[in-house]
């Protein structure tokens, strides 16, 4: 069987098909809405770039609530599971496209930035070495607090940095999954400039190490770290649904461990042993904080899930849930994480009971305004201050 293939003239040389087409075009536009992305709604008065290039840049089937698109992938997980699905979280919306980030960080302006931190800190890395500002920094702290425990803190923020990867595949809308890619982005950046800190003060310190075998041995059979390091593990590793690890990293353990540490021990303690290397890693990972605390706001209050029109009152249930849980496993990880102290010479309002309460307070209070209150979620702060701060002296 053959088969015959007419060879024709097209429209364009061809004056009696270009006559065809041309009769066969409607008087009127068929669709009378001629401007670009007019089926996105604008977070202000018009599409930002960030809204144009982000907004439904990605498939998303129309039985996700905000979705345009019909059907699926042709290729299924096993078992038969869609690319995308409302099963993926217990959470609702009306509209999962909702989300904006604050920032209206898409790829090209956050690699920008990206260059522009490191560009910025190997200027200063150059200055801090020239003029010799090692020789101020304790060698206590720098030996013993800087190498072994801020070293284990790496394995924190990479370990956050992994929990992303799943939140950012189920998530069910394109302008989430940036935002939640860029925050887990944020958290290996944390993790890699902490190594840097530690790489440039084995240049300038003969015999400080610069290798991670000592830092992985405290936090993987350390004590000080042990309660982080299962929180750490169960998010990344047992938590399957994409909101319940967002709203337990962000919301819940970075917001009151990651901040203690960050914050209230090592950029407080650093200026009092003579390290003003340290703060300025630390000042870094505040910014990428301040960042996913703005995207998180904006996921989960606001117009947010908490606050969605249908399914507010149901969401919020849900969240203080998952708060319950994920603060009992936060109050462990502070509880262990305070037995640093003991490495450290008592030092009155830095070092000593008192101070460490107070720092804790300092903590939960931000934390209630900037998450406990939003959900109407209710804690014994006195109560979990004083479980954290059991044994010590």
């Amino acid at each position: 069987m053959s088969i015959q293939i007419q060879q024709g003239k097209r429209g364009l040389t061809d004056p009696d098909t270009a006559r065809v087409i041309l009769d066969a075009i409607p008087a009127e536009p068929l669709d009378t809405q001629r401007k670009m992305n007019y089926f996105v709604k604008p977070r202000g008065r018009r599409l930002s770039e960030y809204e144009v290039l982000t907004v439904y840049a990605q498939p998303t089937p129309d039985w996700i609530p905000g979705g345009l698109d019909w059907g699926d992938w042709t290729q299924k997980f096993h078992g038969g599971r869609p690319s995308w699905g409302n099963e993926t979280t217990e959470l609702h919306s009306t509209d999962w496209h909702k989300h904006r980030d604050p920032g209206k960080r898409w790829h090209a302006p956050y690699v920008k930035d990206k260059a522009e931190d490191w560009r910025y800190t190997d200027r200063f890395l150059n200055a801090y070495s020239d003029e010799g500002q090692i020789r101020s920094i304790d060698p206590l702290w720098r030996d013993e607090i800087l190498s072994r425990y801020l070293g284990a803190f790496i394995f924190n923020e990479y370990g956050l940095f992994n929990a992303h990867s799943s939140a950012s595949r189920d998530c069910l809308s394109d302008t989430l999954r940036f935002s939640i890619s860029f925050i887990g982005f944020d958290k290996v950046d944390n993790a890699q400039t902490f190594q840097l800190e530690r790489v440039f003060l084995s240049k300038l310190v003969p015999g400080f190490p610069e290798s991670t075998v000592e830092p992985k041995e405290e936090w993987t059979k350390g004590q000080v770290f042990k309660g982080a390091r299962e929180a750490v593990q169960d998010i990344w590793q047992a938590t399957y649904d994409w909101n319940e690890l967002i709203w337990s990293t962000h919301a819940v353990y970075d917001a009151l461990f990651g901040q203690f540490v960050r914050r209230e021990f090592f950029q407080r303690l650093a200026s009092h042993f003579g390290d003003t290397l340290t703060p300025f890693f630390i000042n870094q990972a505040q910014i990428h904080f301040a960042n996913a605390k703005s995207i998180t706001a904006d996921i989960y209050f606001e117009e947010g899930l908490a606050n969605d029109a249908e399914f507010g009152d149901y969401n919020r249930r849900v969240l203080r849930a998952w708060t319950d849980k994920w603060l009992a496993r936060t109050t462990t990880a502070l509880h262990d994480f305070v037995g640093i102290y003991a490495k450290l010479p008592v030092i009155p309002g830095l070092t000593d009971k008192a101070a460490v309460e107070a720092a804790l307070n300092r903590v939960f209070d931000d934390w209630k305004v900037d998450v406990a209150d939003r959900i109407s979620y209710k804690f014994d702060k006195a109560a979990i201050i004083k479980t954290v701060l059991q044994g010590l002296k």
